[in-house]
């Protein structure tokens, strides 16, 4: 039985995108007969790298993958790229273990065509790579039959595990002001918010996940994303999942890769205002449009399923 290590073991409950992509990852090469470990041991065939860094959730830093590699040369490393500093307003200087981990990678996978683009320039790298981007569970996440503009209100939702600013907090900050003279549009913020701020006219729900995430999105009308330079995400992918056009904000990285087709692009809170218009008129035309099976965790899975299989491993 073919051996695969991971380096990021997901905790339980609400938590970032990657570790939802790992849970779904493993569920599904076990479900295809992988053994998979989190602990570097012998007769390993893949190190799947998630995270380079060493941390509660990865035991392992690249160093020690790069020592097993010696010991043990025919293993092939896989490394899953998520991550960029320009993601957040305060750098947390990622880039360059990521670049290191890159280089001694037998096969690199972006999240997104921009990701790859965006390291590809900026430092001049030759690498065997290609981009897979994000799906999620429609177990979770799914079309329910509720009404839509419910006593003609436009029910807005958007959800965040991450308080990070350039998660959208330049546009939802304007949106809870705007709330006190637009009481024909609602708001819900599922997650953490940005502690700099105490909304007045959103409301705020704790983080959830699985299931109960889902039900929650599902009870509005309109996904919002108002992130900037987003590697990928999770979050807009899981609103259209729940059969939710989407609202996203230019300067979003990935996110139009996604959402193009299926939603329209805003540049401010007074260009929000018009595309909120424009999708509550067309709204049948932008929910048709959705691909569920391309957004879903099993079409991501069987593309890292193929990169895997390229490695040709024989029991």
């Amino acid at each position: 039985m073919k051996k695969i290590f991971l380096s990021f073991k997901p905790p339980d409950g609400s938590y970032g995108g990657g570790a939802f992509f790992v849970k779904n990852i493993v569920k599904y090469l076990q479900e295809k007969g992988y053994n998979i470990t989190f602990q570097l041991q012998p007769n390993i065939d893949i190190l799947f790298i998630i995270d380079p860094r060493k941390s509660i959730n990865n035991r392992y830093s690249i160093d020690e993958i790069i020592k097993y590699k010696a010991r043990f040369p025919n293993v092939k490393i896989i490394h899953r790229v998520n991550e960029c500093d320009i993601k957040r307003e305060k750098s947390i200087n990622i880039e360059p273990l990521l670049v290191k981990t890159m280089k001694n990678a037998d096969k690199v996978i972006f999240i997104s065509k921009w990701l790859q683009n965006y390291f590809v320039t900026k430092y001049k790298l030759k690498l065997d790579s290609c981009y897979i981007l994000n799906g999620c569970s429609k177990n979770n996440f799914f079309l329910e039959k509720n009404m839509k503009f419910k006593n003609n209100k436009i029910k807005i939702v958007t959800h965040h595990w991450s308080n990070n600013y350039l998660k959208g907090f330049h546009i939802y900050n304007a949106i809870d002001k705007l709330l006190e003279s637009r009481k024909d549009i609602e708001f819900t913020y599922i997650g953490n918010y940005n502690p700099n701020y105490k909304p007045k006219n959103i409301k705020i729900l704790a983080p959830t996940c699985g299931r109960q995430l889902g039900h929650l999105i599902s009870q509005h009308d309109i996904y919002i994303t108002a992130t900037q330079n987003e590697p990928c995400g999770m979050h807009h992918i899981e609103g259209l999942s729940c059969g939710l056009p989407i609202l996203y904000c230019a300067g979003g990285g990935a996110i139009e890769e996604v959402c193009s087709g299926v939603g329209e692009e805003y540049y401010n809170i007074e260009t929000l205002l018009d595309k909120i218009d424009m999708v509550k008129e067309n709204y049948n035309n932008y929910v048709n449009n959705i691909d569920y099976n391309y957004i879903s965790s099993d079409r991501c899975c069987e593309e890292y399923m193929e990169v895997i299989k390229s490695f040709n491993i024989i029991d």
